[in-house]
């Protein structure tokens, strides 16, 4: 049996307009550090109108859930997965 040792996978936004294949994602790496290092590479918003700063979550297509960014890349994704990125909706939390 091959032990592998990185995924290729291709990624989007949720409009589909902003795609991009990665390659050799190590399985070691978190699904945070992943998505950290996808945002540059497509060019999403780092901040909202507000200024405050957009977190983003990874749909895993496949399975059709939200991936946790603790997971590891080796144990939740499989060779050429495809992730829509989604930013986090925080509600309130403003002051008032």
């Amino acid at each position: 049996m091959v032990k592998i040792n990185t995924l290729n996978l291709t990624a989007s936004d949720v409009t589909g307009q902003k795609q991009v294949t990665v390659r050799d994602v190590p399985v070691t790496y978190s699904v945070g550090e992943m998505i950290d290092g996808l945002l540059p590479r497509m060019q999403l918003q780092h901040r909202d109108r507000a200024g405050q700063p957009v977190q983003y979550d990874a749909r895993l297509d496949r399975e059709a859930r939200h991936l946790h960014r603790s997971e590891l890349v080796g144990d939740a994704l499989q060779p050429d997965d495809h992730l829509t990125m989604h930013p986090r909706i925080l509600a309130g939390g403003g002051p008032v």
